[in-house]
């Protein structure tokens, strides 16, 4: 689905007009905005329960990207699964790219490449 990086962050970005995209921290929404991203749902301070209740009838579905270390692992499994049996679509082709690029954590973006391109 996507050629480079710089291909992953275009698509992103276009997709974020209308899909949440889903992270687990302040820190990795911060990365993200930098590339121009929209409608990040973080997290911090929420439960997991309240995900679905933010996303009701204001996007498409979500993209997870939580971090790839065994926390975020956790809960992307648990997100994924309330999300889908509430019949949101959710799109992990982005996390499994950073997964196949070596990235385990998101706010590691900023660091692997500044700009838009």
């Amino acid at each position: 689905m996507f050629k480079d990086l710089t291909d992953w962050k275009k698509k992103l970005r276009e997709f974020s007009q209308s899909y949440a995209v889903l992270v687990e921290g302040k820190m990795d929404a911060k990365a993200l905005r930098r590339f121009g991203v929209k409608n990040i749902v973080s997290l911090a301070g929420k439960r997991f329960s309240d995900i679905p209740d933010i996303l009701e009838g204001n996007f498409e579905g979500a993209i997870l990207l939580y971090d790839l270390d065994p926390h975020g692992e956790r809960i992307n499994r648990k997100i994924k699964t309330l999300l889908t049996s509430q019949g949101f679509k959710v799109l992990e082709d982005f996390r499994e790219y950073l997964r196949e690029a070596g990235i385990i954590h998101i706010e590691d973006l900023s660091e692997v490449g500044n700009g838009q391109g």
